[in-house]
């Protein structure tokens, strides 16, 4: 499944994923500065979060709180080296959780993902727009 929007429709991106993705372990692929942080923060908004919602690029892991005080998971690996770093942070165990779980950079580490999940992939269009396809992997 795929859709394009201009980024001025990123709630129209937003209802499409949520829409479509069968798992709440979704990860993000897509080059640097297409908008996976924003995408991302759009989301949690969607589902209830009023949290300031950043990139967890230098941190690695940001915990939201969505309606009805669930937990939202977000998860930037574009600077961890090792699974040690991601042990430490608790994440392993974090993909046991039934709360939603967003990833962005998962490339390293796709063996650690043993559950069923989404995968978003993001392409550039043009400076405005942005085409994502969603694929829902069984495990």
């Amino acid at each position: 499944m795929e859709i394009s929007y201009k980024l001025e429709e990123i709630n129209k991106a937003c209802e499409f994923i949520l829409n479509n993705s069968l798992y709440k372990l979704i990860l993000f692929e897509g080059d640097l500065g297409l908008g996976k942080t924003t995408l991302i923060k759009n989301l949690c908004q969607f589902l209830g979060s009023s949290d300031n919602i950043s990139s967890p690029t230098f941190p690695i892991l940001n915990i939201y709180q969505g309606k009805k005080d669930e937990e939202i998971f977000h998860a930037d690996l574009y600077r961890v080296d090792n699974l040690s770093d991601l042990n430490e942070l608790g994440f392993i165990e974090i993909l046991d959780n039934d709360s939603w779980i967003f990833v962005e950079w998962p490339n390293k580490f796709k063996n650690i993902f043993k559950k069923n999940y989404t995968l978003l992939q993001l392409k550039e269009i043009s400076n405005n727009e942005r085409k994502i396809k969603i694929i829902n992997h069984e495990f």
